[in-house]
């Protein structure tokens, strides 16, 4: 029952979502594991991909989907639901789908490095990076 469950779960959003979105787009498809913002529904909602390991040696992923709060949208530098202005914008967010792979790499791994910071603060007005803060020490970032 729960592999069935997860499988539906994409796209199961609270009644009343189309009123924060507008008409939802379903098209976001998991391909790798992890947190995706969905650029088709101007990141206001997202994704959580998994890949379930069976019994039987199958494997199948699994997709949950999230709306984000009323007036915030999907930060994928921070996988956090953010506002707006403390976000990267929501169509650069591919372009860090891949901070997706530093996840489980291990607990002495920080998420983000000096250059993955200065790329995201690259892309919001207003924003930089301090010099001599790394992400692990404190990010120029709230969220």
């Amino acid at each position: 029952m729960a592999a069935s469950r997860s499988k539906r779960a994409a796209y199961e959003l609270p009644d009343g979502a189309e009123l924060i979105v507008g008409p939802i787009r379903t098209t976001f498809v998991c391909s790798n594991e992890g947190y995706y913002a969905d650029i088709d529904n101007n990141c206001q909602i997202f994704h959580i991909c998994h890949t379930a390991f069976h019994a039987d040696g199958t494997s199948e992923m699994q997709h949950w989907s999230f709306l984000c709060g009323n007036q915030t949208v999907f930060n994928q530098f921070s996988f956090t639901c953010a506002n707006f202005e403390d976000s990267i914008p929501c169509s650069n967010s591919d372009s860090f789908f891949y901070l997706n792979a530093n996840l489980n790499v291990g607990p002495d791994v920080p998420l983000h490095n000096d250059q993955d910071a200065e790329n995201a603060a690259s892309l919001m007005p207003g924003r930089s990076v301090q010099p001599g803060l790394s992400p692990a020490g404190g990010s120029p970032f709230r969220g």
